[in-house]
């Protein structure tokens, strides 16, 4: 009997040792730290006309603090919508890495067509307050496009700036280590690809781009840098249009491939 006894008091032990075990991870999950600020909302227009089946909705939040044309963008996001009526539900991470309490943040909206005209944006970039985890900021309202908007037409002074790259495709680039470009007077293109020096030449027509072969250093760098700068001359070798969109950022595009960049 006594045997018994001990045997059940045992059991009792393990099962009530193990029960306070599984209730350490669900507290340490409830610790964790929230490092992106989801942002989500809405986008709507007042034309009654069909997008194209293959529509895209751009969604951008940056650093709008020093104004036009020196935006610093902390993320982007295109997603295939296709025919869908508004409002057009979106929705953006951005690290919260980014932010602080001193800049302005600000969002803008672009609906495209397949290849990458843009059909409506936003005039102004929206204020953001970025103070949560998560920011609805509800309906946003674009306007349609006129062919003498300037996102669609050729480059003005395009030349004899550099220009900072902050996304590669679908990718933001961090911009301590983002390439520059610079395109000179004479036809030439050259700059930075984070890690080697590159040349080459180009000809601009309207928002026409064809851009020359390109020459590199061959310098070694870290394996994520020697990726990013594959990537970034891979994409430069395929461009076959330029366009000046607002907040001025220049979006190189062709053959599948996208660069954005900022005035340096």
């Amino acid at each position: 009997m006594t045997v018994k006894c001990n045997l059940l008091l045992a059991s009792v032990a393990l099962a009530m040792s193990l029960s306070a075990c599984a209730t350490i991870q669900p507290a340490a999950e409830s610790g964790e730290v929230v490092m992106v600020e989801r942002i989500t909302g809405t986008l709507s227009y007042r034309e009654r006309i069909a997008l194209p089946p293959e529509a895209q909705v751009e969604i951008v939040v940056s650093d709008i603090t020093l104004g036009r044309n020196q935006e610093l963008i902390l993320s982007r996001t295109m997603k295939t919508i296709g025919q869908v009526s508004p409002p057009i539900p979106f929705s953006i991470d951005v690290s919260k890495l980014n932010l602080s309490d001193g800049p302005l943040y600000g969002l803008r909206a672009f609906i495209r067509e397949p290849d990458g005209t843009i059909l409506f944006r936003t005039s102004e970039p929206f204020l953001l307050n970025l103070r949560n985890d998560t920011v609805d900021i509800g309906d946003i309202r674009v306007s349609m496009t006129s062919p003498s908007d300037p996102g669609l037409a050729g480059i003005p002074d395009l030349q004899d700036d550099e220009w900072r790259v902050t996304q590669i495709g679908g990718d933001v680039v961090a911009q301590i280590s983002a390439p520059t470009m610079t395109f000179t007077a004479d036809g030439r293109l050259y700059g930075s690809t984070s890690c080697n020096r590159f040349s080459s030449s180009y000809s601009l027509d309207g928002s026409s781009l064809e851009v020359g072969n390109v020459a590199a250093t061959k310098r070694a760098c870290e394996a994520g840098l020697m990726q990013q700068e594959r990537r970034f001359l891979d994409a430069l070798s395929l461009i076959e249009n330029a366009s000046l969109e607002a907040g001025g950022f220049l979006v190189l595009s062709g053959n599948g491939q996208r660069l954005v960049a900022v005035r340096n």
